[in-house]
Formats: structure tokens, C-alpha cells, sequence
């Protein structure tokens, strides 16, 4: 089901709603919800069927997020300029997205984009990115669809396909929320997706 972040009196939601503003008006959350699925799954088989995977910096990553979005949000593709927590989780504050986002991307172009990595040493390096990304939650919906594509698109560019059908939803989402902490099981279901 839909669940979206707390944020106090949204910019980004309808007045005194929890519905997010969309390009279509579509004011009943299940109605978003269903189309912004079907959108996004389209588009993501669309990602799917290219040879070339981007350059991995913020132009790249930022540019998954409007491709995915673009159609439904206004905000696709751009960084979200409020605060936003999970249960009990904060992520991090908006002010600091973009600088972070650089230095982690510019941390992976260090690491020669993790090239020439045993398999279990490449789940590692992705399971780090993945979580460090998941912390920053640059955008103000559709975060975790445009990180699994980034280290997908990573995975693909390091010789593997990153099959996440070999995992359940609720078992990827355990993972990225331990992986706060604790990156191991994250590491583990990366291992087991890379083919």
C-alpha cells in the first residue's frame, strides 16, 4: 500500500491531505497509486532495454529519478527542499542533499565505478552506495525505485545483472532499513541478486 513520509503540511502534498500533487489532479491515493506504478514499471523496462548505463554522477542518478517520474511529478528530478522521516527515522536534511550526493558520487568515481570486483567485494561496495543514497532520500517520492536502478544500472556496468526477483520486496526493504547500521544483510540479498 501507499505510505508516504511525514512531513507536517507538505508543499508537496494537496491541502490538508497526505496525496501527493500530480500532473493529473488524481486526489485519491489508491488512484496515484495504481498509476504511478503502472508509469514507473513501464519505464523501468524501458531503462532495461538500453546498452548504455550514464556516467554515474549526480547528472546520471538525478536524470533516473525525472525519467521515472517525470510524467506524474513536477518535482521529477529535483531535490526536495523539506524534511522528511520514516517511523522513526530522519533523512537527511534537505540543505545538505546535493553537496553529500556529490561527494559520494565523486567517492565512486574514485573507486573506478567498483571495476574489476570479486563478486561478494562488488554486493559489499553496493550495499554501501545503496545504503548511503537511502540516508540522503534526495527526493520527496520515488527514492528506492530510482537507487535500485542506479545500482542496477552499476551492477550492469560491472558485468552483472542485478536480478531482484530473487527477493521479496519486504526482505530488500528489512535490509535497506537495517542497512542504516548494519549493511550485512543488504550485502547478502545484493550477492544473491548478482548474476
Amino acid at each position: 500500500m501507499y505510505d508516504l513520509y511525514e512531513a507536517r503540511n507538505s508543499i508537496y502534498c494537496y491541502e490538508n491531505t497526505d496525496i501527493l500533487k500530480n500532473k493529473l489532479n488524481i486526489r485519491d491515493k489508491e488512484k496515484l497509486y495504481n498509476y504511478e506504478r503502472k508509469i514507473v514499471l513501464a519505464k523501468l523496462y524501458i531503462l532495461r532495454q538500453k546498452e548504455s548505463t550514464g556516467q554515474f554522477d549526480i547528472h546520471h542518478f538525478v536524470g533516473i529519478h525525472k525519467f521515472l517520474f517525470d510524467e506524474i511529478y513536477d518535482f521529477a528530478g529535483l531535490f526536495r527542499s523539506e524534511n522528511i522521516a520514516k517511523g522513526n527515522f530522519r533523512f537527511a536534511e534537505w540543505e545538505y542533499i546535493e553537496q553529500e550526493l556529490i561527494k559520494l558520487l565523486d567517492k565512486l568515481k574514485e573507486e573506478n565505478y567498483l571495476n574489476n570486483l570479486s563478486k561478494e567485494d562488488l554486493a559489499k561496495k553496493l550495499a554501501y552506495y545503496m545504503a548511503e543514497l537511502n540516508v540522503l532520500h534526495p527526493f520527496r517520492e520515488g527514492n528506492g525505485r530510482a537507487i535500485r536502478e542506479f545500482i542496477r544500472e552499476l551492477a550492469y556496468k560491472n558485468g552483472y545483472e542485478l536480478d531482484l526477483t530473487k527477493t521479496t520486496p519486504k526482505d530488500m526493504l528489512d535490509a535497506c532499513i537495517e542497512s542504516v547500521v548494519d549493511t550485512r544483510k543488504l550485502e547478502e540479498i545484493l550477492y544473491k541478486c548478482l548474476v
